[in-house]
């Protein structure tokens, strides 16, 4: 996969990043998908076939982002909001793509960062960043409802999190006290 972002988000507050992808100088057409949007740059190129096949789209080679919109799951976790570039190599397949994921990135940081595998990293929010959204070598930054959110001790997880994590995961919560989990 190319280049992956994950924030933090409640609610709609996920539009503030929509919202910044239209506001770019070429910006996307949006394609709904369940959970989210498909973001393909026309400017920056058409869809590519994959190797040896006539039909179909490459993703790995085509000017497209995958958006994924943070969910409420079991009534008390939020999962991370997921922006993935899939052209790969980035940098060198679609380089004007690879610009757009940088400023994305450089935005991201206006907000409060949440989670770093830097050296160094004091990781004060660790404790609710549950499933496997520490896994990840990408930097996590939070929105502010979503800081405002950590700070009241809402856990998130990651997007990809299936039933087995998220039962095993709850059975600890209620184990703290958490309550409202179904």
């Amino acid at each position: 996969m190319g280049t992956t972002h994950r924030f933090l988000a409640i609610d709609d507050e996920t539009q503030l990043v929509i919202d910044w992808f239209r506001g770019i100088s070429d910006p996307p057409e949006e394609i709904a998908r369940p959970g989210g949007l498909l973001l393909y740059f026309r400017a920056y190129g058409g869809f590519l076939p994959p190797e040896g096949n006539d039909s179909g789209v490459d993703c790995t080679k085509s000017p497209l982002v995958s958006f994924f919109r943070p969910q409420l799951k079991r009534g008390v976790l939020w999962t991370a909001g997921e922006v993935h570039f899939l052209p790969t190599p980035l940098a060198t397949t679609v380089p004007k793509l690879n610009s757009v994921s940088r400023r994305l990135h450089k935005w991201l940081g206006r907000f409060d960062l949440v989670f770093s595998r830097k050296p160094g990293w004091k990781g004060d929010w660790n404790y609710y960043l549950e499933g496997s959204l520490q896994n990840f070598d990408q930097e996590i930054f939070a929105l502010p409802r979503a800081m405002e959110a950590l700070r009241r001790g809402q856990y998130f997880v990651a997007d990809g999190d299936n039933d087995f994590v998220l039962d095993r995961l709850c059975r600890q919560l209620k184990g703290r006290g958490v309550v409202g989990i179904p």
